[in-house]
């Protein structure tokens, strides 16, 4: 079995063709990054495996390793700790210039009516690093740094993998992360920033501090596993979420995932892509659950000028769940979940919200990858609208993006995709959080922008 599992993992790195993913993660296996990406972020089926176990291959990860590696302490065959001879680092940095073929339009206007915004083409540079402390302890973190200034640590992450049981069954992750509400990687996506769109409600209601929602990354703990001959995959985390001061961290959440057909949740097996030359390929529907429990404070600004602020305790639940339906090249991605918060607004109200997306898309070639994003938020205050006993009616933003993603070099991408929403209303904060720019006042489809988005790394 040990020799069949080295044969799977090497036909797939020799079919793959250069990309990029993670350039740490590429040094230390001296392999190319569609090993585990088609156009990054978006993982190929291996590359879900290989982020599932901790960032560790299928079968014996050392058996793959190239990089070379400094032996610090012998705790046992399986267990040697060891430091990478080479710091583990890489840099990246991505940014989006936008044109506006209607300066009219709620886009056009956000922007000051230029027709062209490239004060972003470059926005943010990222550090990553990424490896092992042993066969069975690994790390990764991420730090990001926007032209403006801002400083942020997106991940900073320890992985205990199979602590008890079979292989892959009992992991723990360890530190600062997004929350795992799906089977797929957070990022892995053509068109979008995350798969599962966010919902910052209390940010759309007019917040002025942080808003939390599922996407976010906290501090905070996870237990994962793959069960069911690695047909089955579950996720069970508790973290510190977002708060304006100090509170108890009582956020919880729990995910499951079933898969049928294609590579095993694990690429363990005889699970694996049928076609070694697109690795990107499968046919298999994964279904997914989650649920979130989190309770946050929160600021909104004083009723009037002068006011303090008003300091709130949000308490939010959420349900949903998703499906990816793939054959062969074409992947079809839809979601929804639905939030109840019991004080998303300045006067204490509460407020539900539901969010959906689709993504389809088709890989013409590695480098060509044409998709169509479908994103819809809803928002609706649980309170009297002036002064009526009536609950105010809820506002819709519904934003499509038609795109293609081009991978001209190894290490450089580019997506060119357009917006069109939709709005029907705007809640306090507006729709910016979520991508919009719609006020609701205007036609049915706005043609927002042609937004060309870059990123490069090494």
């Amino acid at each position: 079995m040990r020799a069949l599992q080295v044969v799977i993992a090497a036909t797939i790195i020799v079919a793959a063709s250069p990309a990029r993913a993670v350039p740490a993660f590429a040094r230390k296996y001296g392999t190319s990054c569609t090993t585990c990406h088609t156009i990054f972020p978006k993982l190929a089926p291996f590359g879900e495996a290989f982020r599932r176990n901790g960032f560790r291959f299928p079968g014996v990860d050392r058996d793959y390793i190239k990089q070379d590696a400094i032996t610090l302490r012998r705790s046992g065959a399986d267990e040697t700790a060891t430091l990478p001879a080479q710091v583990p680092l890489a840099l990246g940095f991505k940014g989006q210039t936008t044109f506006h073929p209607d300066k009219d339009s709620s886009g056009g206007r956000a922007d000051n009516g230029a027709a062209v915004n490239g004060a972003d083409a470059i926005a943010e540079g990222n550090l990553w690093g990424a490896g092992s402390f042993s066969e069975k302890a690994t790390f990764f973190a991420e730090l990001v740094v926007s032209s403006h200034g801002e400083v942020e640590l997106e991940n900073a992450q320890v992985h205990l993998n199979d602590l008890i049981g079979p292989a892959h069954a009992v992991n723990l992750r360890i530190g600062r992360g997004s929350s795992t509400v799906s089977s797929f990687g957070p990022h892995s996506t053509y068109l979008g920033d995350g798969l599962v769109v966010s919902t910052p409600v209390t940010a759309l209601n007019g917040a002025t501090s942080d808003s939390w929602n599922i996407g976010g990354h906290y501090n905070g703990v996870e237990v994962s596993g793959v069960l069911a001959a690695g047909r089955a995959a579950y996720n069970i985390g508790w973290n510190a979420g977002s708060n304006r001061d100090a509170r108890d961290s009582e956020d919880v959440y729990g995910h499951v995932g079933v898969k049928f057909g294609g590579m095993r949740f694990d690429g363990e097996g005889n699970g694996r892509t049928a076609n070694g030359e697109r690795p990107w390929e499968e046919t298999a529907i994964t279904l997914d659950a989650f649920a979130y429990h989190s309770r946050s404070s929160v600021s909104f600004a004083g009723a009037t000028d002068g006011d303090p602020e008003v300091l709130l305790q949000d308490t939010a639940n959420v349900v949903g769940g998703a499906i990816r339906a793939q054959w062969g090249s074409l992947e079809l991605n839809s979601g929804l979940y639905v939030e109840r918060h019991l004080h998303a607004q300045g006067d204490g109200t509460s407020a539900r919200a539901l969010a959906h997306y689709d993504e389809l898309s088709y890989v013409v070639a590695p480098w060509v990858v044409p998709a169509v994003r479908f994103e819809l938020t809803q928002l609706r205050p649980d309170q009297a609208c002036g002064g009526g006993g009536g609950a105010c009616p809820r506002v819709t933003d519904a934003r499509i993006m038609p795109g293609i993603a081009l991978l001209p070099y190894p290490n450089l991408k580019f997506v060119v995709a357009a917006l069109f929403e939709s709005a029907s209303g705007a809640p306090p904060g507006g729709w910016e959080s979520v991508g919009g720019f719609a006020t609701g006042a205007g036609p049915d489809f706005e043609f927002q922008n042609i937004s060309i988005t870059g990123a490069f790394a090494f």
